[in-house]
């Protein structure tokens, strides 16, 4: 079987690491004193990067098609994450995102937006509780509570499709797309990626398409660490990248063979013999 989850997260963490460390020297480097974009090398290495990134995971997507396996479609065998370690990170992934909830909440009260914030804090305190039960339940033998399974897989996307007008309501008068083209696009990887992993929970087979969303949004969150912004949303974006990650490890270790579906020619005929003839 194809399994090798700890080199695919190495390359999607590295993938990662590589990006901010060029966004960071994007920020340096490309911006004057005045907060303007000019001409830098960097504007085209970090959009080259992301290109990069994506037929590298693209790749691990169809080395997988070649070897013939795939994500299981049950929810309970794609996400299966027994023992201690994984109870570990699941938890601390969630206490790091709800850290960053309630630190934001706290440094926010003079924001012109700070209303909208809060909302975006109530959904990412609620997302952080809800990832480790979410998870915690898929190791069962059977999926049960579907509906809140399902109602916690969703609040991440909610979390992420607010901050995403959030993004826009604060940036609508800024003439430098550069300056916030990063956040914007590690939001939306972030939004998709929970969207295609939430797709096992409603029994939808988008087993490569999770993973790829996953890998790749994993990459973006850390990237977007680069810039500035409030704390706890750093932190936020830190425990999606450790979410998304986390996810990327678990599918990759229960990866097993796609179950090709036999072709219905339709009702077998008896012929009477009469086939053996000739």
């Amino acid at each position: 079987m194809y399994k090798k989850p700890l080199e695919i997260c190495c390359y999607v963490a590295g993938a990662g690491a590589f990006g901010v460390f060029f966004r960071w020297l994007q920020d340096q480097l490309a911006f004057d004193e005045n907060g303007l974009n000019e001409k830098s090398f960097f504007n085209f290495l970090v959009p080259a990067l992301v290109i990069a990134a994506v037929f590298l995971f693209r790749s691990f997507i169809k080395g997988m098609q070649r070897r013939q396996v795939a994500p299981p479609e049950d929810f309970c065998r794609a996400l299966y994450n027994p023992g201690k370690l994984y109870t570990i990170l699941r938890w601390l992934a969630g206490v790091v995102m709800i850290a960053g909830a309630v630190l934001l909440m706290m440094s926010t009260e003079a924001d012109p937006h700070a209303e909208m914030i809060r909302v975006l804090c109530a959904f990412a305190a609620a997302s952080g509780l809800a990832f480790p039960l979410v998870l915690g339940q898929a190791n069962y033998d059977s999926f049960g509570h579907q509906g809140l399974v399902r109602f916690g897989m969703t609040l991440p996307v909610l979390l992420y499709a607010l901050w995403l007008v959030l993004s826009y309501v604060q940036n609508q008068l800024n003439s430098v797309p550069w300056s916030y083209a990063v956040e914007m696009f590690a939001i939306i990887c972030a939004m998709i990626g929970f969207f295609r992993v939430s797709s096992f929970a409603f029994h939808v087979d988008k087993g490569y398409e999770a993973l790829f969303y996953a890998m790749l949004g994993t990459m973006a969150c850390i990237m977007a660490l680069a810039d500035e912004r409030y704390m706890g949303m750093q932190l936020i974006l830190l425990s999606s990248a450790g979410m998304l990650l986390l996810y990327v490890w678990i599918l990759v270790r229960n990866l097993a063979p796609v179950q090709e579906e036999k072709k219905d020619d339709g009702p077998e005929i008896d012929a009477g013999g009469f086939e053996k003839l000739g």
